[in-house]
C-alpha cells in the first residue's frame, strides 16, 4: 500500500465504480450483513446457555421472521396511503408556494427568478422526498431476498461462533479480524437501535396525539435515520413537520419541531451517553463525509450504512498496516554455534 500508492488509489477507485453499479444488489446484502450482526447476540446467548446451534437458529430466525412480516406489512400499507394522497400534499403546497412569492412580492422583493428555478418548484420538492423515501423503504421491502440472505450469514456467523470457542482460528485469521469487525459494529448498532427505537416511540406517541398522517411510517424512518449522527435529526425532522404543515398549518408544524427537538435531545444527550463511549464519538466532519460519499455510491441507503461501512473501512486499513508493519519488520537473525565458529 505504501509502495505502491498510485496502484492503491486505482484499485480503490475501480472498487467504489464497481459498487456504485450494482448498488442495488450490494444494498440487499449490507443491510442483510448488519441485521445478522444485530441479530448474532441472541443466537451466541442461547449458545452460551448450552442449547444447540440448530436450535439457536431455528428461534431466532422464526422470531424475526414473525416482526419482518408484520413491520413489511405495515410499512406497505402506510406507504400505498401516502402514495394516494401525493396529489393532496402537492396542491396544497403549490398553494403555499404561491402565498409565499405573494408575500414577497407585497414586500417589494422580486421573485422573478425563484419561479424559474425549478428545483424550488412544489412538484420538484414532493417527487424528490418521495424518490428518497421510496429508496430506503424499497430495499426493505425486497422481503425475500433480505430475509434469505440474513438466514444464510447467521448460519456461518453460528458456525464461526463455536470453532472460535474451540479454539480453531488462529489469533491472525480473518475469521477472527472478521470477529473484532463484527464486535465493534455490534455494539454500534445495539446501543445506535436502542436509543433510536426510544426515540422513535416517542415520535410516534407525538405523532398519533397531534393526527399527524403516517405516523408509523415517520417513527419508522426516524429509527434508520438515528444510524445517521446529527444529519439524521435533519432528516427525520423534516417530513412530519412538512406533513403538518401542509395538513394543519404554522401551529401545528412548529409543535413537530419543537416536540421532536426536546424527545432527540432528551436521547441523545441524557440516554445515549451512559451506554456509549468516546470510541464511537466520530467528528461531524468525518461524519458529514462518509454519509455523503457513502450516499453517491450506494444511494439513499448508503446514508444509513455510512457510519458502520466507515467503522468497518477503518479497521480493514488498521488490519493492512499492520500485516505490512509485520512484514517490513527485521528477522532476528539466527544464533550461531560457537564450536562451528571456530578455526580447527
Amino acid at each position: 500500500m505504501r509502495r505502491y500508492p498510485i496502484i492503491t488509489v486505482a484499485s480503490v477507485v475501480i472498487i467504489v465504480a464497481g459498487m456504485h453499479v450494482i448498488a442495488s444488489v450490494l444494498n440487499i446484502f449490507l443491510v442483510a450483513l448488519l441485521l445478522a450482526v444485530c441479530i448474532l447476540p441472541i443466537i451466541s446467548w442461547q449458545l452460551r446457555k448450552g442449547l444447540s446451534r440448530s436450535f439457536s437458529l431455528s428461534v431466532t430466525i422464526l422470531i424475526v421472521l414473525i416482526l419482518t412480516i408484520i413491520m413489511t406489512t405495515t410499512l406497505g400499507l402506510a406507504f400505498n396511503k401516502m402514495a394516494a394522497k401525493v396529489p393532496f400534499y402537492k396542491e396544497r403546497l403549490s398553494a403555499l408556494y404561491q402565498s409565499a412569492l405573494q408575500y414577497l412580492t407585497s414586500k417589494g422583493i422580486v421573485v422573478g427568478e425563484l419561479n424559474s428555478l425549478e428545483l424550488l418548484s412544489p412538484d420538484k420538492l414532493i417527487s424528490t422526498g418521495y424518490t428518497f423515501i421510496n429508496g430506503i423503504v424499497s430495499t426493505f421491502s425486497n422481503f425475500a431476498f433480505v430475509f434469505l440472505m440474513m438466514v444464510f450469514i447467521l448460519i456461518e456467523f453460528a458456525d464461526m461462533h463455536v470453532k472460535a470457542e474451540r479454539g480453531e482460528y488462529g489469533e491472525d485469521s480473518w475469521q477472527m479480524r472478521f470477529n473484532e469487525i463484527a464486535n465493534d459494529l455490534e455494539k454500534y448498532m445495539s446501543i445506535t437501535a436502542l436509543t433510536g427505537l426510544m426515540s422513535s416511540v416517542g415520535y410516534v406517541i407525538l405523532f398519533v396525539v397531534l393526527g399527524i398522517d403516517f405516523a408509523i411510517l415517520w417513527g419508522f424512518l426516524s429509527f434508520f435515520f438515528n444510524f445517521i449522527p446529527t444529519i439524521g435529526f435533519i432528516l427525520t425532522v423534516i417530513p412530519p413537520a412538512l406533513i403538518a404543515l401542509l395538513e394543519y398549518g404554522w401551529v401545528y408544524c412548529l409543535i413537530v419541531v419543537v416536540g421532536v427537538t426536546v424527545i432527540n435531545s432528551i436521547v441523545e444527550y441524557g440516554i445515549r451517553p451512559r451506554f456509549i463511549g468516546k470510541e464511537f464519538n466520530m467528528p461531524i466532519l468525518v461524519v458529514f463525509l462518509s454519509v455523503l460519499f457513502w450516499g453517491v455510491v450506494l444511494g439513499p441507503i448508503g446514508a444509513i450504512l455510512g457510519v458502520p461501512m466507515t467503522i468497518t473501512a477503518n479497521k480493514v486499513i488498521d488490519f493492512t498496516n499492520q500485516d505490512i508493519e509485520k512484514g517490513a519488520a527485521p528477522k532476528p537473525e539466527a544464533p550461531q554455534d560457537e564450536d562451528n565458529t571456530q578455526e580447527p
